[in-house]
Parts: C-alpha cells; sequence; structure tokens
C-alpha cells in the first residue's frame, strides 16, 4: 500500500497545519474558556501525536478506497469521517463529563468535520494528481 504513503502525508499536513492553527491560535482561548479546569495546563504529546498521526492514516483508508471513486465522492467521504469521529468523541463526552458544554461539542465537531474534509480533500487531490 505504498500508494497511500502521499496521499497520507498530504493528510497529515494539512491536519497538522490547520489543527495547529486553530487549537494554538484561533481558538486557543474559546476551548479554554469551554473547558475550564478540565483542560490540562500542558499538552499531553503521546496521545497527541498517536492521534495526529493515526487519524490521517483512517481518514484516507475510509474516504480514499476503494480506488476510482469521483474527487467529490472521496472529499464527501472525508467530510463524513470527520463527522463520525469528532460526533464520537463530543457526544460521549457529553454524555460523561460533567462539564461538557453543547457549544463545544457543537463547535468542535463543526471544526473536524472541517478540517477532515480539507484533509480528505487534498490526500484526494495528491492521489489524482501523483497517483
Amino acid at each position: 500500500m505504498t500508494h497511500a504513503f502521499k496521499p497520507y502525508l498530504a493528510a497529515l499536513l494539512v491536519m497538522g497545519l490547520l489543527d495547529a492553527l486553530w487549537l494554538g491560535v484561533l481558538a486557543r482561548d474559546f476551548y479554554r474558556q469551554e473547558m475550564g479546569e478540565q483542560m490540562a495546563a500542558q499538552v499531553r504529546w503521546v496521545p497527541a501525536l498517536l492521534f495526529y498521526f493515526a487519524y490521517p492514516a483512517a481518514l484516507v483508508a475510509l474516504a480514499l478506497y476503494p480506488a476510482g471513486q469521483p474527487f467529490a465522492q472521496q472529499v464527501a467521504r472525508a467530510a463524513l469521517v470527520g463527522l463520525v469521529a469528532y460526533g464520537v468523541y463530543d457526544l460521549t463526552n457529553l454524555a460523561t463529563l460533567r462539564h461538557w458544554p453543547v457549544r463545544l461539542a457543537l463547535v468542535d465537531v463543526a471544526w473536524g468535520t472541517f478540517a477532515s474534509t480539507l484533509a480528505g480533500a487534498a490526500a484526494a487531490w495528491t492521489t489524482q494528481r501523483f497517483g
């Protein structure tokens, strides 16, 4: 499956850059405000890196394969993967945590769907461009 390496790298790069911008700059204060004391003082890098290296692989596998789908269908599948993945995370938190604001869940699911869509589009474009 070496033909999946380039799309994986594209998804990894786009997802990493988007989330770094989102979590590190644009929405940092929003997450702090909404999560309050539940938010860790420092990022726990091992689980974060596990997510950021595994998620693009799942995104590529679920959105781009089987091969030969139209570009729009691959992008739509990437959006669906994002909606489901981030939805599972946020709905589970809403169901099990004492303080997980609905507003946070809605924003996070919307963001995850958006970022996954762009990462999936980058992976699909890379597949079509570079085979």
